[in-house]
């Protein structure tokens, strides 16, 4: 609970800086979401180490629609609840999140586990996101440019040619992500042995990486500069993104001796991402992309950066509620028949352009050609560039973008682990069920 009540205490400031501004009266309103804030970063850990991790393990699920369904009462479409009416001083907090997940992604890309990859993990990193993310990309492009003839509900007008087309990208990159979740859940129940998960769960994180630069750049692409400054070039911004993250890293590496304890190692990884993410969304940058950059830097570079890893993993689920319940918050409704089409969409082409991606990697080695069973989950980056996206986009195929994504997340995270055991089992990787009492030494003898 340390750890919970020290994010706490990073986060209070930032917040009470957003409302310093405001009158006594909204004031007010901020501190009692302060408090708030409190309570459910406080519940999130408890659930998170106590309640969450039992519940999926038992029914091999990886939901997170009732945090989302919390969210979502508590945010401004219920006004009747209206805890969250005011989300701009939770904005630290879900950056903070968002940071969380980038520099996890950074730090899984260290020179040394790269050189012990099974050579077959690249042909899984690149077909696997790159063929979802092009045919999502132009069939959401499609959808949305069409959607004015096909939905008579939703106009959509040539002035929103730019909102389409970067609400095609952002689904491009939501369908190329994938979660490494799943693969976690099953190696907490089963005992697995042989090449089938590590490759494809070392694939999902890696091509996590490429969805985030991906991400990155339609930050930079299509960059929201406020009115009247000086727009740079795509090129620039997408420097600056990836400079940014680096000299950070390079900065905060002098800091970090390499023997520090738990909390104080994770008092300053809450300090660095709240900086990082606070540039960038200063900068209206990907805070994902620059944390990822600064990731990469930290994990070769500082002293003690596997320690740093291992302090980010064992604090992402927490991150992860957080995130969800916030991006509930977040989500506004939109017209019903389109977004369902747009959902059955996203769905039918991610599913299909996996499928494809299995077929054209098996091609000539041993891998199986229904790999794609194994890498339906979506996982907390999906969700941290959703909510990413959504503090910084707005409009009507933005809208419909964000709603299909949570859609899509519910969907698959609740079949993917029961999908990837079908998969374990049908190769002969899963041995037996590991049981409540099992010691590691057990389960060698019983390998045995």
């Amino acid at each position: 609970m340390l750890t919970a009540l020290s994010l706490l205490g990073a986060a209070m400031p930032a917040v009470a800086y957003a409302a310093g501004g405001s009158t006594n009266g909204r004031r007010a309103g901020e501190l009692g979401t302060v408090v708030l804030l409190v309570i459910v970063i406080g519940v999130a850990y408890v659930l998170a180490h106590n309640v969450v991790e039992r519940l999926q393990r038992r029914f091999l699920v990886v939901s997170g629609a009732e945090y989302l369904l919390l969210g979502a009462l508590l945010g401004p479409t219920f006004p009747a609840i209206g805890v969250f009416d005011n989300m701009t001083g939770i904005v630290p907090v879900i950056a903070l999140a968002a940071g969380w997940v980038g520099l996890l992604r950074g730090t899984d890309f260290d020179f040394a586990s790269l050189q012990k990859l099974d050579p077959a993990t690249w042909r899984i990193v690149i077909l696997h996101h790159l063929l979802p993310g092009a045919a999502v990309g132009f069939g959401a492009y499609y959808f949305f440019a069409e959607s004015g003839m096909l939905f008579e509900s939703w106009e959509f007008g040539p002035e929103q040619k730019r909102t389409a087309m970067l609400s095609a990208a952002a689904l491009a990159c939501f369908a190329a992500a994938d979660s490494a979740e799943p693969f976690d859940l099953l190696s907490r129940r089963y005992e697995i042995s042989g090449r089938l998960l590590p490759l494809l769960r070392n694939g999902t994180r890696l091509g996590d990486i490429m969805v985030i630069l991906a991400f990155g750049l339609i930050f930079c692409v299509f960059h929201e500069s406020a009115a009247g400054a000086q727009k740079y070039s795509p090129s620039l911004w997408a420097w600056v993104t990836v400079l940014l993250g680096a000299a950070l890293g390079f900065l905060f590496s002098l800091f970090l001796a390499g023997d520090e304890s738990d909390n104080s190692r994770f008092l300053a990884l809450v300090g660095i991402i709240a900086f990082a993410s606070g540039g960038a969304y200063f900068l209206e940058l990907s805070p994902l992309a620059v944390n990822l950059s600064m990731g990469f830097v930290l994990v070769n570079f500082a002293r003690g950066g596997h320690l740093l890893h291992s302090t980010l993993e064992s604090t992402e689920r927490p991150m992860a509620i957080v995130l969800l319940i916030f991006a509930g918050a977040l989500w506004r409704p939109t017209d019903l028949q389109a977004t369902l089409v747009a959902l059955a969409g996203f769905l039918l082409l991610r599913t299909l352009a996996k499928w494809v991606a299995s077929v054209i990697a098996a091609w000539g080695t041993t891998l199986r050609k229904d790999l794609f069973r194994g890498l339906l989950a979506h996982g907390d980056v999906t969700l941290a560039m959703a909510v990413s996206f959504r503090l910084v986009y707005q409009g009507g195929a933005a809208d419909i973008a964000y709603s299909v994504v949570l859609g899509s997340i519910v969907i698959n995270d609740l079949l993917a682990p029961r999908l990837l055991r079908g998969l374990l089992a049908d190769q002969g990787e899963i041995q037996r069920e590991i049981r409540e009492g099992d010691s590691r030494t057990s389960i060698e003898v019983s390998a045995k």
